[in-house]
């Protein structure tokens, strides 16, 4: 055979390769995916709530805050006479996980005495290597 036939046939097949590559590659590709309605995802997470979990953050009980308010309070170097403490008490709201450092921050209200007006504040709170919570008040 001819070397310039040869060339011929071998362009060809190349710019045919070429031509089918380029059209495999270009050509739309087929959307398997479909979208699923609202109330189907509802019902599939509702079937199996494993789907969708909700982070979670280990938060002290109410009585193990309080103690652990206490303990913070009773050490602060604000306090001028350690023996004659107010009798403070303590209601947990929200606790999410803490911003800075380990532990969690807690919405709180803190009353100073039976008579004091509530104080809103967020306290932060961190377990011990021994587990005992403790507060951190700013």
């Amino acid at each position: 055979m001819h070397p310039n036939a040869m060339i011929a046939i071998a362009a060809t097949l190349g710019l045919a390769a070429g031509a089918g590559g380029t059209y495999i590659a270009a050509s739309e590709p087929e959307v398997e995916a479909q979208a699923i309605s609202k109330a189907e995802l509802v019902a599939a997470i509702s079937a199996d709530p494993s789907l969708c979990p909700i982070p979670t953050v280990e938060a002290p009980t109410e009585a193990e805050a309080l103690a652990a308010y206490r303990k913070a309070h009773a050490a602060s170097p604000l306090v001028w006479d350690r023996n004659s403490l107010p009798e403070i008490s303590l209601a947990l709201g929200q606790c999410d996980k803490a911003g800075a450092g380990p532990g969690v921050a807690c919405m709180t209200s803190v009353k100073m005495g039976p008579e004091a007006r509530p104080i809103d504040r967020i306290v932060e709170f961190a377990k011990s290597t021994s587990g005992e919570w403790i507060a951190t008040i700013n």
